[in-house]
């Protein structure tokens, strides 16, 4: 019995450090996209901490792809709301200032702000997508796979990656035009926030 307990845990190790390689730099790099590049690494390591905890409630291996996403998907949006109401540095203060000054990219409080709540309602119309759009979604956008593979992987045609792909971005992209006020600010950076009522 300890033998096979044993046995079990090493299994599961094994599993994890084979989904933690071929998941992390693409976990971290998505999180660069949607929040930056100072937050991704922390958001990285909450997204393992969560998939190492949950590994065995994963019903569907075929799905790990779309589990994993939307385990980034909601440590995101969760780190981009806890941001948003968190106050901001006052202008007198000395350590905001030190930030600032050292780093060049750094973010003013309002364009902060505006992009949490990009992320924020961009991650919230992703995770309503119709199932079938969102798997071939999550394989371009967080695997960046060709349609081919996507195809293969959900055994498809090449054509009906192309449409759900297509009707997907489209739904996200009518979404955001409905609901949020999105513009690039001086840095090239998408921004946005909800438009009034």
């Amino acid at each position: 019995m300890v033998g096979e307990s044993t046995e079990s845990m090493s299994q599961a190790t094994i599993d994890f450090a084979g989904i933690y390689d071929a998941y992390h730099v693409k976990v971290r790099a998505y999180a660069a996209k949607l929040i930056g590049r100072d937050d991704a690494d922390d958001i990285a390591q909450e997204v393992f901490l969560k998939v190492s905890r949950a590994l065995d409630t994963l019903a569907d291996p075929a799905r790990l792809s779309s589990w994993i996403y939307a385990i980034t998907l909601n440590t995101v949006r969760d780190t981009a709301r806890a941001r948003a109401s968190r106050p901001a540095p006052a202008p007198g203060d000395a350590e905001a200032r030190l930030a600032h000054a050292t780093d060049p990219a750094a973010r003013s409080p309002e364009q902060a702000a505006a992009r949490n709540e990009m992320v924020t309602c961009y991650v919230d119309y992703v995770k309503h997508l119709p199932r079938d759009h969102y798997d071939v979604y999550v394989l371009a956008e967080f695997e960046h796979l060709p349609n081919a593979e996507i195809a293969r992987r959900l055994d498809l045609s090449v054509a009906s990656v192309k449409i759900r792909l297509h009707r997907a971005r489209a739904k996200l992209h009518e979404e955001l035009r409905r609901n949020c006020r999105c513009y690039y600010d001086e840095r090239g950076e998408l921004m946005g926030e909800p438009k009034g009522p």
